[in-house]
């Protein structure tokens, strides 16, 4: 991997890191890494803080950083949620925090984050965060000034360019070369496919939508070779005939090339150099800039599967079949003494184009109208039905009926009904007689 370094005067000596490359989390966590080595397993509160864009990136970052060899033997808390953060702090002692500000403020504010042990200060993928974030202030204000600070991002935005001028001023820049350059080649088409998991879930379905005759799979991380390969063999790919796993190499003339993440500058170049038919890349959203960049002069289209494209296909044919009977019915006189003007100024498939999109719109507008409806009938419906649920709580409920064991019926319940019987008084039975010899 080609590495530049570019050290502004006097950050030589400054502890403070910018590392740019693609917001790839497995590649984050292998750059931060010495983060992670100078972090004693044995401390009892948080000496490596790592600040995230949100809750995704915090479970991404979290199960890249599981697999990671200095990571060993640390406690990781990942702080999802607010709630959850200051329930899992409190457990006992923890080296290492993953989380957004928005998760960590509230467990600060509680007193269960100690932030005072910090000796390093990660902001992973920092294209994404605010300087002006006034969570964030509050976390970096509870950190020592003698912690080092480390950033990753993309490119040096405005929005990174003023987190670096805060709290990394005069960091040391470690850029990749994730560009290619102007000259290169370029393959003809790519598509990506957005996905909220890991990349190798969705790899069965690129797959069986391509069915391309060969395919080659690049992992962008290295360790997410032998699950892919083990994932290959379980759909039936028990040699490296149809389908190669690899991490740099890609051989000629492959018809499909499956990106597993986004690759480095190098492995790109390999990849267009093999001239794939295909380049399909299974990656999360916020890599979509960075593939971008990667492809060049092609720009990377949404991987749509077949299923989609049979249903946008036959909605198109009910639209031509609903033209072809307008016009079977005749041409209406009207409507083109009212187009007709346009004549002069478009051609006459722009102006029916146009017409369609109109259409489309006042339809779209109508099945919105409907679908608010249908929510606010089945909202009135639901609080009529917790209405009368109120109203039947609050009548006297039925007497229950005793419980008796081996089914003998209880004193007082039987066929006279649940009235119990009183004592016998003389006045109902007439007097009593004498009473016998016993």
């Amino acid at each position: 991997m080609t590495v530049s370094e570019r050290a502004t005067a006097g950050s030589v000596r400054s502890a403070h890191v910018a590392h740019f490359l693609p917001p790839d989390w497995s590649r984050v966590a292998r750059a931060t890494a010495p983060a992670f080595e100078r972090v004693a397993k044995d401390a009892d509160r948080p000496q490596l803080l790592v600040i995230v864009p949100d809750a995704l990136a915090t479970l991404g970052f979290a199960r890249a950083v599981a697999t990671l060899p200095a990571a060993a033997g640390l406690r990781v808390v990942a702080a999802t949620s607010p709630a959850r953060a200051k329930r899992l702090l409190a457990t006992g002692p923890t080296q290492v925090v993953v989380g957004s500000c928005g998760a960590l403020a509230p467990a600060l504010i509680a007193s269960v984050l100690k932030l005072d042990g910090v000796a390093t200060v990660l902001f992973a993928a920092a294209d994404e965060l605010d300087a002006d974030d006034a969570d964030l202030a509050a976390v970096m204000a509870e950190v020592p000034r003698t912690a080092a600070r480390v950033l990753t991002a993309l490119a040096p935005t405005p929005g990174v360019e003023a987190l670096l001028e805060r709290y990394l001023h005069r960091a040391r820049r470690v850029t990749e070369d994730a560009a290619p350059d102007a000259d290169a080649a370029t393959v003809p088409v790519v598509k990506y496919l957005a996905v909220r998991g890991t990349p190798l879930e969705a790899l069965p379905t690129v797959l069986d939508e391509m069915d391309a005759p060969s395919a080659t799979i690049v992992a962008a991380d290295p360790r997410a070779v032998t699950e892919t390969r083990t994932l290959l063999a379980a759909l039936g790919y028990r040699d490296e005939t149809l389908a190669t796993v690899t991490t740099d190499t890609v051989a000629p003339n492959t018809s499909l090339v499956v990106l597993l993440g986004v690759p480095a500058a190098p492995v790109w170049a390999a990849v267009v150099a093999a001239q794939p038919s295909t380049v399909a890349a299974i990656i999360s959203s916020r890599e979509l800039p960075a593939l971008r960049q990667l492809a060049g002069a092609t720009e990377p289209q949404p991987f749509a599967g077949k299923t989609a494209v049979l249903r946008a296909r036959a909605a198109d044919a009910r639209v031509r079949a609903e033209l072809r009977e307008t016009l079977a019915e005749g041409v209406p006189t009207r409507e083109v003494l009212v187009l007709e003007p346009l004549l002069g100024e478009h051609d006459g498939l722009e102006i029916a184009a146009a017409a369609l999109r109109l259409l489309e719109r006042t339809r779209a507008a109508q099945a919105e109208l409907v679908r608010t409806a249908e929510v606010r009938v089945r909202t009135v419906m639901q609080e009529a039905q917790r209405s009368r649920e109120a109203e039947g709580a609050g009548d006297r409920p039925p007497r229950p009926r005793p419980f008796s064991p081996r089914g003998e019926k209880p004193k007082g319940f039987g066929p006279r009904g649940d009235k119990p019987r009183g004592p016998r008084r003389d006045d109902d039975r007439g007097p009593r007689g004498p009473r016998g010899p016993r």
